[in-house]
């Protein structure tokens, strides 16, 4: 290992371009919806810093560029380093984007990391424009990358990593332990990102993004986050000083909290917002959280200290496909959660799913009847879609509806086709004509409309809703132009 000195390893970091995440909503509508910062290649750009590498990051998708028009800054900056990250929609991309630095910078390591590379790490390292894969939390296993390269040291048995080795062989290394302490890392490297660049259709701007816990210990069926069950939490004190720093340095309007559930504990909510008051901060913010973790004390205390919506995932109208997804909730906690919401002022978002396996199209009504009577402001319904190590994953393999190990495929050929989960009981068409019901029947319910309209009293509200109508019609005209005759829209109709 090298000193804490000046090193002379350039390390460059690339965010891919999202918009193949949003799926299946076109480009236009994704847009509408936001374009966020990489809070991970940001976070790790923070911590090399600190231990002395010079950094650089190019975000395509808030540029707007392809791979191709970056690569002359790429030459410019001639890094040493590479760091890419990758969710498994965003796969293709990040292949294009390692193939430009072959071309541009062809002697730099090109270095992997993302929730891809907790599942098919292996597979993906198959690409030989990589040249190796972080597996887990990244700070430690980069730094040291880092610290090899600056001295010239085999990358070939670096723990938490899947290395090509010169011969061609692939390895995978053991496993690096989880750091139990994530106050140690510093935050964000904000001064590399275009804070006032980003937007979203629900968000003041300039917005920011935090996270302020790693891990989950729930084991919903259809969800991807499985590296880390081990909950571990940043120390309040640091995050009300990041929320500081972002209003004073940026003018920052509204930060997304995008913990997995940041409303764990209830002590640790009520010290937040404690701390936040007792700096007179008036950065608004807004959270991700499960029904069963919201009381009306917590509420309180959060909307006091800027709260202005929270986010919470319903996904079924019925417990019993709520049993099936392991989502640990009931109907009964949801309406509870969101009454308290509502009646302490705040905003509301509630994300549905349809089509998960084994439900009904009794149970897919009885969720959009659901959706439409929780009171909320905002609602996203999907079409349940089947992603790699989830439990919904496992089931759609054994009943075969999806085509084997599609994931692990889709990794080794660099792309794919992405199946709808058709089951016995739903076609893909139906779950789609199905979503654009949900759509339509939320938004164009003549009581949110008047009461969107009563709140609607400045410029940021009146966009939110031309932004949102925007998105509606997109839904609704990629369905209708289907001619998808096989589910009705009630009074709207049939498509």
């Amino acid at each position: 290992m090298t000193d804490g000195g000046p090193k002379n390893t350039r390390v460059l970091f690339i965010k891919y371009h999202e918009a193949a995440d949003q799926q299946p909503l076109s480009k236009k509508a994704a847009e509408k919806l936001g374009i966020f910062p990489s809070l991970a290649l940001a976070g790790l750009a923070a911590w090399v810093r600190q231990h002395g590498f010079p950094v650089g990051m190019i975000d395509l998708h808030v540029e707007n560029i392809m791979p191709t028009e970056a690569a002359d800054r790429v030459r410019h900056f001639a890094p040493d380093i590479v760091a890419l990250t990758s969710k498994t929609l965003g796969w293709p991309a990040v292949i294009e984007i390692a193939q430009m630095v072959r071309q541009a910078a062809p002697k730099a390591k090109v270095v992997l990391g993302g929730p891809h590379m907790s599942i098919y790490a292996k597979e993906s390292m198959t690409w030989d424009c990589f040249d190796i894969a972080v597996v887990g939390d990244g700070e430690e296993t980069f730094l040291e990358i880092c610290e090899r390269v600056e001295s010239g040291s085999s990358l070939d048995d670096c723990l938490g990593t899947v290395v090509r080795k010169a011969d061609g062989e692939i390895v995978q290394n053991p496993p690096r332990p989880l750091p139990k302490d994530i106050n140690r890392y510093p935050m964000t490297a904000w001064d590399l990102i275009p804070v006032g660049d980003y937007h979203c259709l629900t968000l003041l701007k300039p917005f920011a993004t935090m996270v302020t816990t790693r891990g989950c210990p729930w084991h919903c069926g259809y969800c991807s986050q499985v590296y880390s069950e081990k909950l571990r939490f940043r120390d309040v004190g640091l995050v009300v000083d990041e929320m500081e720093y972002l209003e004073k340095t940026y003018g920052v309007k509204e930060i997304v909290f995008f913990d997995e559930t940041f409303t764990i504990g209830k002590r640790r909510m009520l010290k937040f917002s404690e701390e936040v008051q007792r700096r007179g901060l008036k950065v608004k913010f807004n959270i991700r959280a499960r029904v069963d973790t919201v009381d009306r004390d917590v509420v309180k205390a959060l909307k006091k200290a800027g709260l202005r919506s929270i986010h919470m995932g319903v996904e079924a109208g019925t417990d019993r496909v709520l049993k099936i997804m392991n989502k640990q909730i009931t109907r009964a906690q949801t309406e509870q959660a969101f009454r308290v919401c509502r009646e302490e002022g705040v905003d509301t978002r509630g994300y549905f799913m349809v089509g998960y396996y084994d439900s009904t199209p009794d149970d897919v009504e009885d969720m959009i009847r659901f959706a439409s009577g929780l009171g909320l402001d905002w609602a996203s319904f999907s079409v349940a879609t089947a992603l790699p190590a989830t439990d919904l994953y496992r089931i759609a393999q054994e009943r075969g509806y999806v085509d084997g190990d599609f994931w692990k495929q889709y990794t080794i050929d660099g792309g794919g086709v992405i199946p709808q989960l058709e089951t016995e009981t739903f076609t893909a068409e139906q779950l789609r004509a199905y979503r654009t019901k949900a759509y339509m029947n939320f938004y164009l319910r003549p009581d949110l409309i008047r009461r969107k309209l009563s709140k609607s009293e400045g410029r940021e509200e009146l966009m939110e809703m031309l932004g949102g109508a925007t998105v509606l019609g997109e839904i609704i005209k990629s369905t209708v132009l289907k001619k998808i005759p096989e589910v009705g829209l009630g009074k709207w109709g049939t498509v």
